[in-house]
């Protein structure tokens, strides 16, 4: 069987330079590149394309090209391309659709050019089943920011009409403004003709399907989960979640071991050590998967091989991989700190776009492992130590484990379909099954973090006295306990150093007798707001997304609450720390939001 195979062609034009056509080929390839490794596709590209590399391609590939995209000068009638001696050369919309049209599997043609739309009735006439296309002049870095965006999604099996969406709130979200950028993408300048979204993508009337077209998966070798250990029995929820993980938690939670060693299993104390090992992020969703009725006659969704589960096992595997993000990011922020001349580069700013554009209609398609990719890549790049070590060699990629990547892959697909409502009742125990296998394998692998502690640092009080050298008395709480985000009254402790750390904060502490050997601070990526408010207990809450001039962070606890609105008038404090988290990936000097004064004079009028 063939390889399907995506074919990028780009042109440029001397007198009308285009300079970020290459960054554009470039990042389209390197988030497709993974896939071409393992097989799974064939890429081709051409930078500098003539009309005859557009024929020779076809002609090597016939009908297994199933995605074409240009990028460069284009028009309502042509495509602008290079001739050998690399002069303009224009290729008339005509012949092209006569030659697309011939392709029998291809699915969508992506004319990044200006003002492309009136092609699309010619394509889709000859049989093109989808084509995005543009109805007006577009700005350049426009150009090249929605394409980055749409083939990321795509390249994480994302369906073409779910990977035009989250472009199109990519764009929406960033270019509020759009009139400072004067390049666009057509043989000559022209004024924008519209504010509207310029993209649209059109399907032929025959072709609805390929809306849900997305590129090949790895194919496993399949076996009923079951199969997969020897049971005797039907295997009860989270009996194979248990069997996976408990070995290399054990090795580093004497409590678990010792559970383990019990000629009778405790299985309530089992699940309370497996839960209690790991960080409050983590373990509270464990803990949720491992609820138990106190009524035999009613069990707990959660005891049975139901769509409430189901959703469970999803929102544990992503909340796992969006703390280990913000891990990372949190140490990137330091690492820039330290040494402003870190930079994120053209190659791995997509990922960054991305999260910076991260809205209250796209959140949920977040692909948080390809975050975390990039920034192990930074700091391999620029050789920074790991804060925790193990997160140097967790690659989730196929070369580097394929049973972490077919996880990954696994439970990325799982929570799209939950999304979406695409889950049939006669699934969920099967899917159920494999989900909580495909868990048990990522948290096998992230057990390091037993070796860690997390905790809120409520407040720093000094400790002074005559003659003697100051400590630091931190009044905190520990976060690896589960039930310190309900509320139920666990105790801070005050803990003195002879050092100090950062106060109202979530921090991963390492400590050496009585001094603070090492920190890393997780705000304003978590945050805990009864810290923030000086209230008993903790209650934490993680970055979801933003608004114009907000940020949003859902409760742990309960994710479907209302979410907490950081704003000016609301935890400033935090709001200043994203803003110039934001400003220094980007390179940017940082600009505080000048405050609005309020209606009504000053504080003194207004109580007077």
């Amino acid at each position: 069987m063939t390889k399907p195979t995506i074919f990028l062609a780009f042109a440029n034009d001397r007198d009308a330079y285009l300079p970020l056509i290459n960054r554009e080929r470039k990042n389209i390839y390197r988030a497709l590149r993974r896939h071409d490794d393992e097989g799974l596709i064939k890429v081709e590209k051409e930078a500098s394309s003539t009309l005859d590399d557009i024929f020779d391609i076809f002609q090597s590939y016939p009908d297994e090209v199933c995605i074409f995209h240009y990028g460069g000068h284009a028009g309502g009638e042509h495509l602008q391309l290079e001739s050998d001696d690399a002069s303009a050369q224009q290729a008339y919309a005509a012949g092209l659709a006569e030659l697309l049209g011939q392709q029998q599997n291809l699915q969508l043609v992506f004319l990044n050019g200006c003002a492309t739309q009136p092609q699309v009735e010619l394509l889709l006439k000859h049989g093109v089943r989808s084509v995005i296309a543009t109805s007006v002049s577009i700005k350049d870095q426009m150009a090249t920011e929605f394409a980055e965006q749409f083939y990321n999604s795509l390249a994480s099996h994302t369906p073409i009409q779910r990977a035009f969406q989250i472009a199109k709130a990519f764009i929406t979200a960033k270019y509020r403004d759009t009139g400072n950028i004067q390049i666009y993408r057509a043989g000559f300048s022209l004024a924008p003709q519209s504010e509207e979204m310029p993209w649209g993508l059109y399907v032929h009337p025959d072709a609805t399907d390929v809306l849900q077209w997305s590129l090949p998966k790895r194919v496993s070798n399949k076996q009923t989960i079951r199969n997969r250990f020897d049971y005797e029995r039907r295997p009860d929820v989270n009996d194979i979640l248990i069997d996976i993980i408990c070995e290399d938690l054990a090795a580093l939670n004497p409590d678990l071991d010792y559970e383990l060693n019990k000629k009778d299993l405790d299985i309530p104390s089992i699940k309370r050590e497996i839960v209690d090992s790991f960080p409050t992020p983590v373990g509270e969703h464990l803990r949720k998967l491992f609820t138990r009725s106190n009524d035999p006659e009613h069990p707990d969704d959660m005891e049975l091989y139901s769509l409430a589960r189901l959703e469970q096992l999803a929102v544990t595997h992503r909340t796992t991989m969006q703390f280990i993000c913000y891990i990372l990011l949190s140490q990137l922020w330091d690492e820039k700190h330290k040494n402003p001349e870190l930079k994120v580069s053209e190659e791995y700013i997509v990922d960054f776009n991305s999260f910076f554009a991260l809205g209250k209609t796209n959140y949920r398609s977040f692909d948080f492992v390809k975050l975390i990719n990039t920034v192990t890549e930074l700091f391999d790049d620029y050789k920074i130590p790991y804060f925790i070590d193990e997160l140097k060699s967790l690659k989730i990629e196929a070369n580097e484990s394929e049973s972490l990547y077919e996880a990954y892959t696994f439970m990325n697909s799982l929570y799209e379909h939950i999304v979406d409502e695409n889950v049939a009742a006669e699934e969920y125990e099967d899917l159920c099954q494999e989900a909580e296998y495909h868990l048990a394998l990522v948290l096998k692998r992230i057990a390091f973090l037993v070796k860690y502690k997390l905790v809120t640092i409520k407040n720093i009080e000094t400790v002074k006295y005559r003659h003697q050298q100051a400590r630091f008395r931190h009044h905190q709480i520990t976060l690896n306990r589960a039930l310190t985000v309900a509320n139920i009254g666990v105790d801070e402790v005050g803990i003195e150093f002879t050092n100090f750390t950062d106060s109202k904060s979530v921090i991963f502490l390492k400590t050496k007798e009585d001094k603070v050997s090492e920190f890393l601070n997780l705000t304003p990526f978590i945050i805990d707001e009864n810290a923030l408010n000086n209230n008993y207990s903790s209650k934490l809450f993680l970055f979801a997304y933003q608004g114009e001039t907000d940020y949003s962070y859902l409760f742990l606890n309960n994710l479907d609450d209302d979410p907490l609105v950081v704003d000016e008038e609301n935890h400033l404090l935090i709001k200043e720390q994203f803003d110039r988290f934001r400003s220094d990936i980007f390179g940017l000097e940082y600009q505080p939001t000048p405050k609005t004064p309020k209606i009504g004079g000053s504080r003194f009028s207004r109580k007077r």
